[in-house]
């Protein structure tokens, strides 16, 4: 051997017995990761990732991060903010679309008679009678169809009424100048039974022609179609009958009566049919609006009676206008006196 050293390039021998031996391996077979000070992660204890906190959520982020969303309510989803925070409103509190209200429900602004703010709506017969007319111009052959329609068939179960009246009544004209009627308890049996099935024949009419006219009312396009669309019948016949009932026993007793009933249930049929009420519900609605604006009612009773007594005059041909005018301002008065609502001038 010499000291000189090895030739450039070469490296020298590794020592005897081979290269050292590598570390002990640790569990798991990778190294430990350096400590917690050196810039790395600290390990991860044994067994895993540490258990979630109690309750089973994630825990709160930190620095920026998100906060976590509140516990559900009943296992559901939040309750949404308070209407007037800005959030949508509870459930039940939408008005109601179109305008108008489901049948059976009040209209918007009405309140029951002699409530809070019961007859606010400006109402005037002069404005009634303009109201009406302009709806008459502008669907004439709509409302003069269907009235003319109805007018015959009035008129043929009236004759066939007297037709059926006939055996029963004697006629007596031995004085002269003077003619008189008589019937037996048989032909007044009779004369009643006829009188109540007039009664609903004219209450399915005006299920149908009253409830095109609340048709105008709220605007809705009418056809002649929408006068012969009967609504609400059995409820119809039934304030009819009542209300018939009542008037007639007002009539016994010396007229005056009957035409008091009469000015106060004349809304009756109206009422039933814009509200969708029960018969007996619609008497009384009729009843508590006249009572609460007797005046402006019996003002406008009087007016649809002089209309119809004008149109009769004309051998019955007046009626195909009088008639609709008469429906036309009948339906006005109630929507205005009931704190409802109709369609404008220009509709």
């Amino acid at each position: 051997m010499t000291d000189q050293p090895p030739p450039p390039g070469n490296y020298p021998p590794p020592p005897e017995g081979g290269y050292p031996p590598p570390p002990p391996p640790q569990q798991g077979g990778y190294p430990p990761p350096p400590p917690p000070g050196g810039g790395g992660y600290p390990p991860p204890p044994p067994g895993g990732y540490p258990p979630p906190p109690q309750g089973g959520g994630y825990p709160p982020q930190q620095h920026g991060g998100f906060p976590p969303p509140p516990p559900p309510q009943g296992g559901g989803y939040p309750p949404p903010p308070a209407g007037d925070a800005g959030g949508y409103p509870p459930p039940g509190s939408y008005p109601p679309p179109g305008g108008y209200p489901p049948p059976g429900y009040p209209a918007p602004g009405y309140q029951p008679a002699g409530g809070p703010g019961f007859g606010a709506a400006p109402y005037n017969v002069g404005d009634a009678f303009s109201w009406a007319w302009n709806k008459f111009t502008k669907h004439p052959v709509e409302l003069i169809v269907p009235t003319l329609v109805f007018g015959l068939i009035y008129g043929v179960v009236q004759f066939i009424f007297r037709m059926i009246q006939s055996p029963f009544t004697t006629v007596d004209s031995s004085d002269p100048g003077s003619v008189s009627f008589s019937m037996g308890a048989a032909g007044i049996a009779v004369s009643l039974v006829l009188v109540l099935v007039g009664v609903v024949i004219a209450a399915v009419i005006q299920s149908a022609y009253i409830g095109g006219m609340l048709d105008i009312a709220n605007g809705v396009p009418v056809t002649i179609g929408s006068f012969f669309r009967p609504r609400n019948v059995g409820n119809v016949i039934i304030a009819s009958v009542v209300s018939s009932i009542i008037i007639g026993i007002g009539l016994i007793l010396c007229i005056v009566p009957g035409i008091l009933a009469a000015i106060a249930l004349m809304f009756t049929t109206v009422a039933v049919l814009d509200r969708n009420l029960p018969g007996i519900e619609g008497v009384t609605s009729s009843f508590e609006v006249s009572k609460a604006n007797f005046g402006s009612v019996a003002l406008t009773w009087l007016v649809t009676a002089v209309l119809g007594f004008v149109g009769a005059l004309l051998c019955g041909v007046g009626l195909l206008v009088a008639y609709p005018l008469l429906s036309l301002i009948t339906v006005y008065a109630w929507r205005r006196l009931s704190g409802g609502q109709v369609a404008p001038l220009s509709q």
